[in-house]
């Protein structure tokens, strides 16, 4: 059996359709991931589905997610309030709290699946990948340069910087989600991490080097794109959107099955009771996994006995 590595892209409360997503892998019997990774809200589902919850408890989570229960802290905010090096307006300390308290506090190292949560060092241009020691031991670096290059003499680059032995992967959940300009940087091992979108809004390439034959990108669209620009907020994350639609575009063009959730960009990232998100995710993945493998076998026909179209 070929591994499949599947990378959940960035966008807020419109994680909510990559939900949709690993429950028609999981019921596919044939393309059930191996490999995970994931940038910013595609860290969480990467974590949860790693971490071997039910996909009924998944969805269960989702459905009572708040996100002044979950991800804000005011505490820590007013914290950091008169601290001129914040760099965001919120603490999302809540979110590794969260996350920790749902995968029972397990380490990388206590998955069975291969996962990787990538973030973002700005002030050095780096790419931060947290993963297992595992993952970590087999990761190609060669694959990682096709996406992300190092700097070379004279030509600038992005280093990749993967880092195996943090222990609490609600932590690396949160520098992952940590949104520029909204949420305060993560400080983890000395490093001041932001959302990993900034540089791999979805990580195909990380799951390709940590060893996946099939991969599959799973787009959000642009995450940092506000519908209005009505803030300096909203202008600051409008313009790293923008930047970022070329890298969007190579990052699915590198996936055996790389899309975008239809309708995707006309809901909001902040509303998390779009639940029909769901269904809507799971839908389009059945109905892909069906053109590969009708495409694959130049046969026609339904995959999984049902109808599709």
């Amino acid at each position: 059996m070929k591994k499949v590595g599947v990378a959940f892209g960035g966008g807020g409360a419109r994680g909510l359709a990559h939900l949709g997503v690993i429950r028609a892998l999981r019921n596919s019997g044939k393309y059930i991931p191996k490999i995970t990774a994931g940038t910013s809200a595609g860290s969480i589902a990467a974590v949860l589905y790693a971490s071997g919850i039910s996909q009924l408890e998944i969805e269960e989570t989702a459905k009572e997610f708040d996100w002044f229960k979950d991800v804000i802290s005011f505490s820590d905010t007013v914290k950091n309030i008169f601290n001129r090096n914040r760099g965001g307006l919120v603490s999302n300390s809540k979110l590794g709290d969260s996350i920790n308290r749902l995968i029972s506090g397990r380490s990388f190292d206590d998955f069975n699946i291969d996962i990787a949560v990538v973030a973002t060092e700005i002030e050095k241009m780096q790419r931060v990948i947290f993963t297992s020691k595992r993952a970590a031991a087999e990761i190609n670096r060669e694959e990682l340069e096709k996406f992300l290059p190092e700097p070379k003499g004279p030509m600038p680059g992005c280093d990749t910087i993967i880092v195996p032995d943090c222990k609490d992967v609600g932590l690396a959940v949160r520098a992952s989600c940590a949104v520029p300009g909204v949420f305060q940087p993560v400080e983890i091992m000395g490093m001041r991490l932001l959302d990993g979108g900034v540089v791999d809004q979805v990580p195909v390439d990380v799951v390709k080097a940590m060893g996946a034959d099939i991969t599959i990108g799973v787009s959000l669209a642009l995450s940092f794109i506000p519908q209005k620009f009505t803030s300096a907020v909203h202008s600051l994350s409008g313009m790293v959107g923008l930047l970022g639609i070329q890298q969007l575009r190579k990052n699915l063009e590198n996936a055996d099955i790389g899309f975008q959730v239809e309708g995707i960009d006309k809901r909001s990232p902040v509303n998390p009771k779009q639940y029909d998100l769901v269904d809507l995710g799971e839908k389009q993945m059945i109905r892909l996994l069906d053109e590969y493998e009708r495409k694959k076998r130049k046969l026609p026909g339904i995959l999984f006995g049902r109808k599709v179209y």
